[in-house]
């Protein structure tokens, strides 16, 4: 167990994907005595206590709050805004010194709000870079915060001690506490995530609009392409919200974009190859020197592919061998299978432990495994 603070009472407000994820990890550092749950739908906080990643339910905020020295709330930020107001007005409720977090992914409103909030209770903005395309209690898991960047925001007046002991907490749980001030973190975010899943999805969309007059772009998509714009598979509700949220960072990034492509285009267009040559150059070597194995902003996607034979019930065998040794597939597809060769299956994990599991045990068992960045 790793040395910190001692939680009595932590308040978990929201128990989705995050909040249930979170609550799993940190009964697991054995720094946490007990977790009390609240959320609006009562099936999720059923589904919950019912899982084990809450020890108990409140039907009332209030009620959730009393006596907590931790209080995590895992809703989108409009709605977090709304919470830092309600619990202030119930702040004399809280244990002395408590701590408050959130988990929002984007942070100056978040903080500037609750500067104006708490006189008892130090409130640390928090950003687990961490996720799935599934949603839901029932997709919330431990492992989920497993190598992931977890932001802190502190406030310029945040107790140092306080901040020690989230910090210790998190890391606890297997996560990589990164701190950094909220405009700094909205900036970066911007870039590294808001932006591109912007541009996922206007590429996935143009390839749309050509497919409806020739099939064969949706048929040729299956590919390469299907892999880079994974990320337009996000939630439209959720990324709207963050577009909007985060908008002011956002647009001159999108200026910035827009005068690359300009170049871009007058590159092509110029037939200019050494401006070609030295784009992509680039491109390839920052994108190389990006740690392969740690989870960021954009959930990672471990992947190994394995070359297969063209036999009836082979997906099946491997999937049977892997889920017999405890290895948690997150997505199989075939990415090539023509009569008389061996088939290509891409094996996708939310870990690099059970991608590497995987690829170790498959090797063992004679199959010809790549890995893939």
């Amino acid at each position: 167990m790793t040395a910190g603070r001692q939680f009595h009472r932590v308040c978990v407000i929201g128990c989705g994907l995050i909040g249930g994820s979170l609550a799993f990890a940190l009964k697991q550092t054995g720094m946490v005595n007990h977790v009390i749950g609240y959320d609006v739908d009562r099936r999720t906080l059923r589904a919950a206590l019912e899982r084990g990643a809450i020890d108990e339910t409140a039907e009332r905020l209030d009620a959730a709050l009393q006596g907590a020295d931790l209080v995590v709330i895992a809703a989108p930020v409009p709605t977090t805004i709304i919470l830092l107001k309600d619990i202030a007005r119930h702040e004399s409720l809280l244990a002395e010194g408590a701590i408050i977090t959130d988990v929002g992914g984007t942070k100056r409103r978040v903080m500037d709000t609750a500067q104006q909030l708490f006189a008892r209770c130090e409130f640390i903005g928090g950003h687990p870079m961490a996720g799935s395309e599934k949603s839901g209690i029932l997709a919330a898991n431990a492992r989920l915060l497993e190598n992931a960047v977890y932001v802190l925001t502190p406030m310029d007046s945040t107790d140092s001690q306080a901040f020690l002991a989230l910090s210790t907490l998190i890391q606890a749980t297997g996560a990589r506490v990164h701190r950094m001030g909220a405009h700094q973190h909205d900036r970066v975010v911007a870039s590294i995530s808001h932006v591109p899943h912007l541009i996922a999805a206007a590429l996935v969309n143009q390839v749309r609009v050509r497919a409806d007059t020739d099939p064969s772009h949706t048929e040729l998509a299956a590919g390469g392409f299907r892999d880079i714009t994974r990320i337009a598979s996000s939630d439209p509700l959720l990324w709207r919200d963050m577009t909007l949220e985060n908008h002011s960072e956002i647009v001159p990034i999108l200026d910035d974009w827009i005068s690359a492509v300009t170049s871009l285009k007058m590159a092509v267009i110029a037939n200019d190859g050494d401006a070609l040559t030295e784009f992509f150059r680039l491109a390839r070597q920052f994108r190389d020197a990006i740690p392969a194995k740690a989870t960021g902003a954009i959930r990672a996607v471990f992947s190994i592919t394995v070359s297969v034979p063209d036999e009836p019930g082979l997906i099946g065998k491997i999937a049977t061998l892997l889920g017999e040794a405890d290895i948690s597939i997150r997505n199989i597809g075939i990415m090539e299978s023509r009569e008389g060769d061996d088939g290509q299956l891409l094996l996708q994990f939310d870990t690099s432990q059970f991608c590497g599991q995987a690829a170790s045990l498959l090797r063992s068992c004679g199959y010809i495994v790549t890995d893939r960045e």
